[in-house]
């Protein structure tokens, strides 16, 4: 049996997936919770939770500080920092941490490879293989497969709907099904592989909210807010070219048409084709209701 995990340290506690996390974490009696955070940063986080200042540049000796006493670290700091992910485990593993949940949180990386259109994945990539290589060493992994966050991506128009113009970006036909989850979703599948080590350890997991299409995502939009919407039409190819153009170029706006690009290409990127998802494993439900969190999202509730 797995030793419990109760002493969580989180990196990122303040990004666009940090709040559901922690809150999902905090509201667990199983854990103890400390937040590591920038000297610089403004963020602020309740009591219990225990705040560990850390250097800009998170500096070995700190994060070692940081690290000591920790049976698990959930590390969201930015994918594209790969330096610092490497610096993470290696601390973790001197500091005798015991599971790691990686920077994953999004599409099906362990299918794909290097040469797809988001370069952003490539980060991914190297760092998985990083940890895997270290595996054996004290320290073990999970990391979470989840597609795109659907509330955030519906209200930043990442997955082609304007809420306000009420227009519509189709890529190809728009009947590519694809996964997405709550951030709400993603926070609680956290805690609960903290809760249950033995049964994530060393190993991609996946869960969804949903599994559905563009053009059924417009029709519960337009239920929803009563009128038709207008639609212009793209292609997931062109999305990814001008995605990779624009990162290549340190040009970030150019995520949103790399999701685009990725979300409903299908292939590898719908991972809940012909797989069980893990979903029950993590007490999480299945095929939540569409329109019901539509709903939630354009009446600006938390879905």
């Amino acid at each position: 049996m797995a030793p419990p995990l109760r002493n969580v340290l989180i990196i990122g506690a303040s990004g666009n997936l940090g709040p559901s996390i922690l809150e999902a974490i905090t509201h667990s009696s199983s854990f103890a919770i400390t937040v590591l955070s920038r000297k610089s940063s403004k963020a602020t986080f309740p009591p219990p939770i225990k705040i560990y200042p850390i250097a800009n540049d998170y500096p070995e000796d700190e994060l070692l500080g940081a690290f000591k006493g920790k049976d698990a670290i959930v590390n969201m700091a930015p994918i594209t920092e790969v330096a610092l992910h490497k610096r993470i485990i290696d601390v973790a593993i001197k500091a005798g941490v015991k599971r790691i949940l990686l920077s994953e949180f999004g599409t099906n990386v362990p299918e794909l490879q290097t040469t797809e259109p988001a370069p952003i994945y490539d980060g991914k990539v190297e760092i998985r293989e990083y940890m895997k290589a270290r595996e054996g060493q004290g320290l073990t992994w999970t990391a979470l497969v989840v597609g795109a966050f659907f509330d955030w991506g519906l209200n930043d128009g990442f997955l082609g709907f304007d809420m306000t113009s009420h227009t519509a970006t189709i890529s190809d036909s728009g009947n590519m099904p694809t996964n997405f989850t709550l951030l709400s979703t993603v926070g609680r599948a956290t805690a609960a592989v903290l809760e249950k080590p033995a049964e994530t350890k060393d190993r991609y997991v996946f869960i969804n909210s949903f599994r559905v299409t563009q053009n059924e995502i417009l029709k519960a939009l337009e239920k929803v807010t009563g009128g038709k919407w207008g639609v212009e039409g793209t292609t997931c190819e062109a999305e990814s070219r001008l995605g990779k153009d624009l990162m290549e170029n340190d040009d970030w706006s150019g995520v949103g048409h790399a999701i685009m690009g990725a979300s409903f290409r299908g292939r590898e990127y719908d991972f809940a084709e012909g797989r069980e998802l893990d979903n029950e494993l993590l007490g999480l439900p299945r095929d939540e209701d569409l329109e019901a969190v539509v709903g939630k999202i354009v009446r600006g509730e938390k879905a």
